[in-house]
């Protein structure tokens, strides 16, 4: 039987602009290298993908460059967001997920 999951800790967060916030994201997978992301729903109601990470590699969306970053921890499985410093534009609800594919879109 497959069972694969994925926790987030303390999933509302306030925090001061300008500090560090670190949202938790643990995994259990019965597969041995699956794919890791974060997407983010603004208040506005726009989703966005945010990071992702499989091993040791992971890419951000153009918008994180500089103050988002991930912790993968291969051997505790954990795949944490963290953004510093924080802003106003980076209220929003934050989602960690987990697959075991990936799929790119072609480029035309």
């Amino acid at each position: 039987m497959l069972c694969d999951k994925v926790t987030q800790s303390s999933p509302d967060q306030t925090v001061a602009s300008g500090s560090e916030v670190v949202l938790l994201c643990t995994y259990d997978s019965t597969y041995s290298n699956p794919y890791l992301f974060w997407y983010r729903i603004r208040p506005d109601y726009n989703f966005q993908f945010v990071f992702y990470g499989i091993k040791s590699r992971s890419q951000g969306a153009y918008f994180t460059q500089g103050r988002f970053s991930v912790k993968h921890l291969l051997t505790q499985k954990a795949f944490h967001l963290v953004i510093s410093p924080v802003r106003t534009e980076d209220s929003a609800t934050y989602y960690c997920a987990m697959s075991t594919m990936l799929q790119v879109p072609r480029k035309s």
